[in-house]
């Protein structure tokens, strides 16, 4: 057996930390494509402040990888260290496993001539993981009871043709679905004052509404069955509005 172990220990590094992607727009007419009127804020309301995805984290800063120092071929190879630590009795034995099991003991006698522990850069990053597991749970409080203005894609909770009042706000298209969901401080439960009629996945918007900082489980309806999704926000949706997207410059 080859190198099984990559994509091991940075993966929960991946589902750990948010992606963000960034699409330039611009705010988009009062009627949104499906005819629905965009619902204008009133003089009465407080103003909507624009909010970055960023700005969902908990406060503070956020904790240091203890391998990002290390080069791309001594992650790969302390990944296959880890991997080996992990098999049982029986799974040392296995034919197909002997290379990697050689592997580990040459990569870790490379780490020691180059000075570097494994144990405790091991040791380092479960500490690590559990830290960026911890504040993937945790949301930032001060924007409770906010209104706020916040760019997404909408995901409905469940396909109808008559529409949808309720749907996942996520910072990237594939979120979900695709690819594992991001942490729940990153997937906002948004209900629209009246129902959106979906034509297509991941539709881009501006959501504007109250702000409330409410983790709950959210079943999520796929073709090939369903799924709870874990989130740590909830818009009470005043209206929305369609992206834009700017041509390149």
């Amino acid at each position: 057996m080859t190198r099984r172990m990559i994509g091991l220990l940075t993966g929960l590094t991946i589902v750990s930390a948010t992606v963000f992607v960034s699409v330039v727009l611009t705010r988009g007419d009062a009627t949104s494509s499906d005819g629905a009127v965009i619902v204008q804020a009133q003089a009465s309301q407080p103003k909507a402040v624009e909010t970055k995805w960023q700005d969902l984290l908990p406060p503070g800063p956020a904790p240091k990888d203890p391998f990002h120092e290390l080069t791309p071929d001594q992650r790969f190879d302390i990944e296959t260290i880890a991997w080996v630590r992990s098999l049982n009795e029986d799974q040392l034995k296995i034919e197909q496993n002997q290379q990697s099991i050689q592997d580990a003991k040459t990569y870790q006698e490379q780490f020691k001539q180059a000075g570097l522990d494994v144990d405790q850069l091991l040791k380092d990053y479960a500490i690590w993981d559990r830290e960026v597991l911890r504040r993937s749970q945790e949301v930032n409080t001060g924007l409770n009871g906010k209104s706020v203005r916040l760019a997404g894609y909408l995901l409905p909770l469940n396909f109808s043709e008559d529409g949808n009042t309720e749907f996942l706000l996520v910072p990237y298209v594939g979120a979900c679905i695709h690819v594992p969901p991001p942490p729940p401080n990153q997937i906002v439960y948004v209900t629209l004052p009246k129902k959106k009629i979906v034509r297509d996945l991941y539709t881009a918007v501006w959501i504007h509404g109250r702000m409330l900082t409410k983790t709950a489980s959210k079943e999520l309806f796929l073709i090939d069955g369903s799924s709870d999704i874990s989130v740590g926000y909830h818009i009470d949706a005043t209206g929305y509005e369609p992206y834009i997207e700017q041509p390149a410059q």
